[in-house]
């Protein structure tokens, strides 16, 4: 996220505080380093940028368009997946010259939905016209992405795994959270903040989405901390199996793939380390079945009443 704006006249907060160039995106310091290259070079290679979703993966494919000034295309890979609409939207403005002498660059967001077909074409595309159109695709999933295009682009995992670099961009984030807050005259204590921003952590899309609408009222409320994945990991140990139903079905409007990603990373401190292994097992078998199954929200609750059942806790 971006540092304030106050002259943007945007209702959302992700819209009026997001990152214009690649020096306010927040991002471990290896990865900010080479994009700031990219950057002074005014050129870069064909991207994938993958990682969990509201990291600010497309910010920063934003953010590098800007500092770099070029035509972009976005498109919408969720929703325009098919192999038509990849030949015929992206080969028409990646075949024509930019008015401005500009660098072309097609933008494709949350690529891993794209169909096989779709992807054979997208590689054939980039094929065609790598000279003077730049491709970055950005996806949660990079495995469903076919090893054609893999080849063709310098992929970036935005998943963080060291918790010193986790930490330092917290309290980034952290600083810029404060001073909205602040100047839209909204009350908070600071130490709930903080625990709210490490449980949610990395998702800042997500963070500013419910401290937004959780401040309504000109505070931030205490049981905000109620929405974590540590709240649930909280009625797991305490086997308190009828809120841990409550808080799974609670959050059934998020995408469950999101939901079991944030419970196994919010259970890695609180388990005993002899159940680690259990755990990870009753993952493995619980994965395919969340979005197979007429209602993830039973798979997902299945899931964790196995957890509680036969893991220990710390």
């Amino acid at each position: 996220m971006g540092a304030p704006r106050q002259s943007m006249s945007k209702y959302l907060w992700v819209e009026e505080f997001a990152p214009q160039t690649v020096t306010e995106c927040i991002l471990p310091e290896d990865v900010k380093k080479t994009f700031l290259e990219y950057v002074n070079e005014q050129d870069f290679p064909n991207l994938i940028l993958a990682g969990t979703a509201g990291i600010g993966k497309t910010s920063l494919a934003r953010a590098l368009c800007n500092d770099i000034g070029t035509d972009l295309l976005f498109v919408n890979a969720s929703l325009d997946r098919g192999i038509g609409d990849v030949r015929t939207t992206v080969a028409q403005f990646a075949s024509c010259t930019s008015l401005l002498s500009q660098k072309k660059v097609v933008l494709l967001d949350e690529a891993d939905n794209l169909t096989q077909d779709s992807q054979k074409a997208l590689r054939a595309l980039i094929e065609e016209f790598q000279n003077h159109c730049r491709f970055i695709l950005t996806c949660n999933y990079p495995h469903n992405i076919i090893d054609a295009i893999h080849s063709r682009c310098t992929v970036f995992d935005f998943n963080i795994r060291d918790p010193k670099v986790l930490d330092k961009m917290v309290g980034e984030m952290g600083m810029r959270v404060v001073k909205i807050l602040k100047e839209n005259d909204i009350k908070f204590d600071p130490k709930v903040l903080v625990k709210y921003m490490q449980a949610k952590a990395p998702d800042w899309r997500g963070i500013l989405n419910n401290l937004q609408g959780k401040t309504k009222g000109g505070e931030l409320p205490s049981d905000i901390l109620e929405d974590t994945p540590d709240a649930l990991v909280g009625y797991l140990k305490a086997k308190k199996w009828s809120e841990a139903r409550d808080w799974v079905f609670a959050h059934a409007r998020l995408h469950p793939k999101h939901l079991e990603a944030t419970i196994y990373k919010a259970l890695q401190t609180a388990l005993k380390d002899e159940s680690k292994p259990m755990a990870v097992l009753i993952f493995a078998e619980y994965s395919d079945k969340i979005t197979a199954g007429a209602d993830p929200s039973i798979t997902l609750l299945a899931l964790c009443t196995r957890i509680m059942m036969e893991c220990s806790f710390l």
